[in-house]
């Protein structure tokens, strides 16, 4: 009997230890559950400094042009070739059209008629007006100024039968041959281009700048430009120009700069590493690396205010190795910004700032 006493008051304490166990834990999980995130902040500084912005730009030529005819005909002769060099009024092909050689012919003989007889009538009012009448005399003239005008229209039409280069540069492609039928292309947009020609004694390294560093960026400012098919050629440069417009499908900004390439070491499709030298125009009021929050194009800090944490929208300035410039009327080198245990927390979550 005593046996079965004890037994059933040893039963009892360990029951009730066990939920003085089980109470003690979950007291323990509920503390760990509720435990303030402890973050690292700092406080905004005000730096002067330097920044280099790495992209790659493509490069074009100066001038490009498809050289169309103007009048149809069938190539005579190729004066110019791919690859030649041409200046300004070089000629580069020849066309033949027999109609309008007749044309031309014609109206020339009708000109020169008509100029005799006017200059005969001319004389004679002149000398005798009573033999002749002024209705006469600008019938005549009317006549062979209109003749004129014909011939002159027809002389400059066969003009274009010469094919000539419209700047100075080299030929890029060459789609004719002797024999080849020329169309009029003013009168159809699906002819193909008879000659392309390329000014590349100045060439145009495009850029397309990221919308985010748009602001950083202004005509005038240095570049130093790397080919690596050149074996790493250097060129110090200056952004050339800029067109102050983002494209809304890219979110990129075009930029041009201009090099000199006289011998023609650079053509036009080379890719070229382009280092864009920024400086700051006196203190900025910049952040660590480590505060800035990076979510597609836009940028985020978090802000510690009375405890509780904030997220703050903010545009990025100029940046380096180590800080990076704030823009934004939210954020002043009063507040502190966290660097630390980002990933602990959220907006509106309080929070201890460790010492």
């Amino acid at each position: 009997m005593k046996n079965k006493i004890l037994l059933i008051a040893l039963s009892v304490l360990i029951f009730s230890c066990n939920q003085e166990i089980k109470t003690e834990n979950n007291e323990t999980q509920e503390n760990i559950d509720v435990k303030t995130p402890i973050v690292k902040v700092v406080r905004p500084e005000m730096i002067n400094f330097t920044s280099n912005l790495k992209i790659i730009g493509s490069a074009m030529a100066n001038k490009e042009v498809d050289l169309f005819a103007m009048e149809a005909g069938v190539v005579v002769r190729i004066k110019k070739d791919i690859g030649d060099k041409v200046r300004k009024g070089d000629v580069l092909a020849v066309l033949q059209n027999p109609e309008l050689s007749r044309q031309l012919i014609i109206h020339k003989a009708e000109m020169e008629v008509n100029q005799s007889n006017y200059l005969r009538l001319k004389s004679v009012y002149e000398k005798t007006p009573e033999l002749t009448t002024i209705t006469d005399y600008e019938n005549i003239e009317a006549t062979y100024k209109i003749s004129k005008a014909k011939y002159e229209s027809t002389k400059n039409r066969d003009r274009l039968l010469t094919i000539k280069s419209p700047f100075s540069g080299v030929i890029t492609k060459r789609n004719i041959e002797v024999g080849t039928l020329v169309q009029n292309s003013l009168n159809s947009s699906t002819q193909t281009p008879l000659y392309q020609i390329m000014d590349i004694d100045i060439i145009r390294l495009f850029v397309d700048l990221p919308e985010t560093e748009v602001d950083n960026i202004s005509v005038g400012m240095n570049a130093k430009i790397i080919f690596s098919e050149l074996s790493g050629r250097e060129f110090d440069v200056k952004v050339s120009r800029m067109a102050n417009m983002v494209n809304n499908s890219s979110k990129t900004m075009e930029v041009q700069i201009d090099i000199p390439n006289r011998n023609n070491d650079i053509k036009a499709g080379m890719y070229a590493e382009v280092d864009l030298q920024l400086q700051s125009d006196g203190k900025k009021l910049s952040l660590p690396n480590e505060a800035l929050i990076a979510v597609k194009s836009e940028y985020f800090i978090y802000k510690v205010k009375d405890g509780v944490v904030q997220k703050i929208l903010i545009k990025k300035g100029l940046s380096n190795n180590q800080f990076f410039e704030i823009k934004s009327d939210q954020i002043t080198d009063s507040d502190n910004i966290i660097i630390e245990g980002k990933a602990l927390v959220k907006d509106g979550m309080k929070v201890n700032i460790s010492e």
